[in-house]
């Protein structure tokens, strides 16, 4: 049988959003990724609670893709040098 789903894979090369999810002892982690302009690469982690619906971790997700893009987004536009 091919484990293929088990393993971790790399992040994107390009500049675009992942995700991974990640089973050890029983407890699920999400990490989200998304590369700068630079190629480096910025990670936000959750890990939901035994007692969280399927809605709050859908909800817990978001709320860290929109916080790992806002943080993305003022590196690059610090880069680009709009910012101060």
């Amino acid at each position: 049988m091919k484990d293929r789903h088990l393993r971790g894979r790399a992040p994107k090369k390009t500049a675009g959003f992942c995700w991974g999810r990640v089973v050890r002892d029983g407890t699920v982690t999400y990490r989200l990724f998304r590369r700068d302009q630079r190629g480096a690469l910025h990670m936000k982690q959750i890990t939901p609670r035994s007692e969280w619906s399927r809605a709050a971790i859908a909800t817990e997700l978001n709320r860290a893709r929109q916080a790992l893009r806002d943080q993305v987004d003022t590196v690059d536009l610090e880069l680009m040098g709009v910012t101060e």
